[in-house]
């Protein structure tokens, strides 16, 4: 028979999270989280991995929420266990992604008493979270009734904000004693539909169809069918521009997918021609500093963002905050829009016809670098794959190509940290199911090395490590190189491979250092197999910094 808690708070807590459709739930083993630990892993109505680093599982939980677009638990025990979640929480807040930490803790009155594993924990998050509640331990039919609401209040509100909640749940001993029924029940529950404020949607047509500059920008973005449907209706208008990323997840021929190569050699003044008289940005943070820089030096008339969670005003230049779903606006808005004649599309188009030329010949004639192996990377994703990028210069390197549009492109752009990406990828692998490979940097990958020590590693996932030796990003950006000291503290120079970390872990492992070898990799890197796999590209011997300022150079 099934072993549950005793303890009518951690019943409480199952069958609240279970009424709400709440599944998935990633364990880290600790001893004052017992009791919840022995609930969820003898429910079987509970999907349970356990993930033993604390930081790792917190990105872990946001892979797989991501992926399933509704809240995953993450539950660990007492003291610093629950501050290693943080780096995971703070990405989540600001990329809107639902994470619920359920954290055991010390009785109150040991805190700040020098008693074992106890930290301030009642909270820890409260600026990067939606919602944080302190449970009672109390049994009284008073006391459970009032976690019952605030644990209820909690999740609606990380549903309703896609953002993560902190519940505290302080134990004392015993912590193990177990019964076979649960003595609560709770009925399936229903949330209320977000109410968004109202909008003048004719408003917003008037002053779109007035305008003959409109320059559409599009974020971090989860792929969405009709999203895109909306924007390739707006995208056939010659006086709409449509800029867009990777990690945008929208495709046409008409969008401008590479916005560093098309707006990087230009003056100020050829620049200003192509300043909007209005923006409409979509979507989460944008990679691209060029954009940015654009947009803050020739600033549009109007700057309209549309989001339902987030109205940040990016470019010092907001004046319409449109706070609502995306799809929701545009299907009230897009019906009733006139193409307007202009030039517009046509100037970009011009810039970017002529920078592909530029593109292709500089890619053909480099040596083998970051920069070639990446060509060859992307052009050589299998259909339906899912990418999931590491940050830093990798998420960079890959702005600059086309990508497959039956590909999904996911990366964390929402602090854009080194420190989570391949633990964030194995999570999305998990719970998406979906064959899945990651493209990461040599630093990225031993910093979080520890996602490898997974026991629920899928056997589907791919892990391309790109080593150059170091953080070549402090080579090519401004400042480091003037330091004196660039090596040694910003690029870290190393000699570690993936070898023995692969070995270690139990992957399949392959290294090249020339392109022939990888173009070869390729086909017996992403078959079938009874082990996920790490290809590592060693380019250290290349010049990347020189190669990739030079790649830049040649566009002008």
């Amino acid at each position: 028979m099934r072993k549950i808690s005793n303890k009518l708070n951690v019943q409480l807590i199952a069958e609240t999270l279970l009424a709400f459709g709440i599944d998935h739930i990633v364990l880290s083993p600790g001893s004052r989280n017992g009791a919840l630990t022995m609930q969820f892993a003898n429910d079987k109505r509970f999907k349970t991995y356990s993930v033993i680093d604390e930081r790792s599982a917190g990105f872990v939980a946001l892979g797989m929420a991501q992926q399933i677009q509704k809240p995953v638990v993450v539950c660990c025990t007492s003291g610093s266990a629950t501050a290693n979640y943080y780096p995971a929480i703070t990405e989540a807040f600001f990329q809107n992604v639902p994470i619920i930490v359920l954290s055991a803790d010390r009785p109150e009155h040991l805190v700040d008493n020098f008693d074992g594993q106890t930290i301030r924990q009642h909270n820890i998050f409260e600026k990067h979270s939606v919602h944080n509640v302190q449970l009672s331990e109390s049994e009284e039919t008073d006391d459970l009734t009032r976690n019952m609401l605030m644990t209820k209040y909690a999740l609606i509100d990380c549903i309703h904000k896609s953002a993560p909640i902190h519940i505290n749940m302080p134990f004392s001993e015993p912590l193990y004693e177990s019964v076979t029924e649960s003595s609560i029940e709770i009925d399936q529950i229903t949330i209320d539909e977000k109410v968004y404020p109202e909008i003048n949607v004719i408003d917003y047509m008037k002053r779109w169809n007035s305008s003959s500059k409109k320059l559409i920008l599009v974020g971090l973005h989860h792929p969405d069918a009709t999203f895109d449907q909306y924007l390739k209706q707006l995208a056939q208008d010659d006086s709409v521009v449509i800029l867009d990323e990777v990690t945008s997840n929208i495709h046409d021929t008409r969008f401008f997918n590479k916005i560093d190569q098309v707006i990087f050699p230009y003056s100020d003044e050829e620049l200003e021609a192509l300043k909007p008289d209005i923006l409409l940005t979509i979507g989460q943070n944008v990679v691209s500093k060029k954009i940015k820089k654009f947009l803050r030096d020739h600033k549009p008339t109007q700057h309209w963002h549309l989001d339902e969670y987030w109205q940040p005003d990016t470019f010092q230049a907001l004046t319409d905050k449109i706070e609502t779903k995306p799809e929701l606006f545009l299907e009230q808005f897009v019906p009733f829009i006139n193409p307007k004649e202009s030039d517009y599309y046509t100037t970009w188009n011009t810039i970017r016809e002529a920078n592909n030329i530029k593109h292709n010949n500089y890619i053909n004639m480099i040596p083998f670098c970051d920069l070639k192996a990446f060509d060859s990377i992307i052009r050589n994703y299998p259909e339906n794959w899912q990418i999931q990028y590491g940050n830093s210069t990798v998420i960079r390197y890959g702005l600059l190509f086309d990508h497959n549009p039956s590909n999904p492109v996911f990366c964390n752009r929402g602090t854009s940290g080194i420190d989570g990406s391949t633990s964030t990828a194995i999570g999305a692998c998990l719970a998406s199911g979906q064959d899945t490979v990651l493209i990461t940097g040599d630093i990225s990958f031993l910093y979080d090395s520890n996602a490898l020590w997974n026991v629920n590693m899928p056997k589907n996932f791919r892990i391309i490590l790109i080593n150059n030796g170091g953080g070549n990003i402090f080579k090519f950006i401004p400042g480091p190189s003037e330091t004196d000291v660039v090596e040694d503290y910003f690029v870290t120079k190393h000699h570690h491979t993936g070898e023995h970390l692969a070995k270690m872990f139990d992957f399949d492992y392959q290294v090249v250092n020339n392109l022939t070898d990888l173009e070869n990799s390729f086909g017996d890197f992403y078959a079938e197999s009874n082990r996920p796999k790490i290809l590592e590209i060693d380019t250290r011997n290349a010049t990347n910094d020189t190669i990739l300022r030079g790649y830049f150079s040649s566009l002008k």
